[in-house]
């Protein structure tokens, strides 16, 4: 599968999970996705830098919620995300109205992450 495809790939199931958070409220509902998209991930290691590019951009369009982001990041732990999660809350001028976002995506660095409880593969 050429990079373009697995992007693509991954993106549709980011914005699956999405839809599923989105119509059926349902943390557990949606980690099937959120395990292909790991899948994915660890089958081209080599795309991280273009993973990352992808997450962060469709979260700042709004396409996905942060959710989908700190599953992944609960497992894969990867430092740019971190950094641009934390950069965002430090710069944010109403962290407390509107960080709640990034502060769940830092969170679930950490291997006690709060909503570890809503899925069954972590």
């Amino acid at each position: 599968m050429g990079e373009n495809k697995v992007i693509l790939t991954l993106k549709q199931e980011l914005l699956a999970a999405e839809n599923v958070l989105c119509t059926e409220y349902s943390f557990d509902l949606a980690e099937p996705n959120y395990i292909r998209c790991l899948e994915i991930i660890k089958n081209a290691p080599e795309l991280q830098p273009q993973f990352e590019e992808l997450l962060i951009l469709l979260f700042q369009e709004n396409k996905v919620s942060s959710e989908p982001i700190a599953y992944l990041m609960h497992t894969l732990k990867w430092p740019k995300i971190y950094e641009w999660a934390e950069q965002k809350l430090r710069n944010d001028p109403n962290p407390i109205a509107i960080g709640a976002p990034y502060e769940n995506i830092l969170k679930a660095f950490d291997n006690e992450w709060e909503n570890r409880e809503f899925y069954n593969s972590i």
